[in-house]
């Protein structure tokens, strides 16, 4: 995607169990958390259904999609994939921070 847009990108992660510093988790996960209360979650559509409906006054939609493919488990990177990788990791937290450039 960055050779195609001619743009780098810069992604950094939270790292897991850090939800404290994860704006999305204060202000999103609280009303999803009461829209799926009093509902027997017994299949993804019912899920679904009641995220898709989740609002507030102040103008919060949730807009959902479901994952179009099923993906396998298990699957390794091919080695001169990896040894050629086109991401540049940071030197600190590398397995959370990283850049795509284009070439």
């Amino acid at each position: 995607m960055s050779q195609r847009l001619d743009r780098s990108f810069r992604v950094c992660h939270l790292p897991p169990y850090c939800s404290k510093y994860n704006p999305i988790d204060h202000r999103l996960f609280c009303h999803l958390t009461r829209s799926l209360q009093a509902t027997q979650l017994t299949s993804i559509d019912i899920v679904y259904e009641a995220l898709q409906q989740t609002t507030t006054k102040t103008g919060l939609r949730v807009v959902c999609e479901l994952a179009r493919k099923t993906y396998e488990s298990g699957i390794k990177a091919a080695p001169d994939f990896l040894a050629n990788e086109p991401t540049q990791r940071d030197a600190y937290l590398a397995a959370f921070n990283y850049k795509f450039s284009p070439n």
